[in-house]
């Protein structure tokens, strides 16, 4: 049997196709779900919207420590840790400054703080001026996250993710909604009510990959091995 033989089926994708796509994917198996939950919560997705919150607002704390810990910037945990300090009562954004500030720290994470913020800055200069849909090429590039990104497994169906968010963010730009603050909330929106939003449709019914799918979006095809899961 080939990839392509079997099939996970759910009674709804919602809630729970992330996980088997990320144990699949943690194997190394090539998988598919075109939920479009499991694309706005994809990995690829997420690291750049994270750090497109942190340039609309550098003192947002989850996606500044999200974005920290990503490929993007590269921190260890332990180093966040150094990071934070003592002080509890200010954001996260402070507590890197006041890091670089001092003179005890240690300098390989102060040069990777200053250039982290110095990167922070340049976006967020450029996103006053630039249409969305170039800022976020510009970051793909820069970044070296797209190219990062095409080497994981199931590398072409992520790099066609953040291709579409590219596109998805163009299409956004000729609305009157303008401006990476009303884009935010436009991608949030679409992720609480599951939206129209789904993932790159790259996957013929050749392609040799495991598919996740809802039972009903299985009607009329054939799978030689089903698990029928979450009865």
């Amino acid at each position: 049997a080939t990839y392509r033989d079997f099939a996970i089926l759910l009674r709804s994708t919602k809630n729970s196709a992330n996980i088997f796509e990320k144990e699949l994917t943690s194997l190394n198996i090539p998988v598919f779900c075109d939920a479009t939950s499991e694309y706005l919560n994809s990995f690829e997705i997420q690291v750049i919207m994270n750090l497109l919150r942190v340039i609309d607002n550098p003192e947002s704390d989850i996606p500044q420590i999200t974005v920290m810990r990503s490929p993007i910037v590269n921190f260890t945990d332990n180093e966040l840790i150094k990071i934070r300090g003592k002080d509890k009562n200010i954001t996260f954004y402070n507590s890197m400054n006041q890091y670089i500030d001092k003179k005890e720290s240690d300098q390989e994470i102060k040069r990777k703080l200053e250039m982290y913020i110095k990167n922070i800055n340049t976006w967020r200069e450029k996103s006053k001026y630039l249409p969305l849909d170039e800022l976020i090429w510009s970051i793909y590039i820069e970044t070296g996250f797209y190219n990062y990104i095409s080497l994981m497994p199931n590398g072409e169906y992520r790099t066609a993710n953040l291709k579409m968010l590219f596109e998805k963010a163009k299409q956004y730009e000729k609305t009157s909604f303008k401006g990476l603050f009303n884009f935010i909330n436009f991608i949030d929106k679409l992720t609480i009510t599951s939206g129209d939003m789904n993932g790159a449709k790259l996957i013929g019914e050749n392609e040799n990959v495991v598919r996740i799918m809802s039972i009903h979006k299985s009607k009329g095809l054939e799978f030689p091995i089903v698990f029928l899961s979450g009865t």
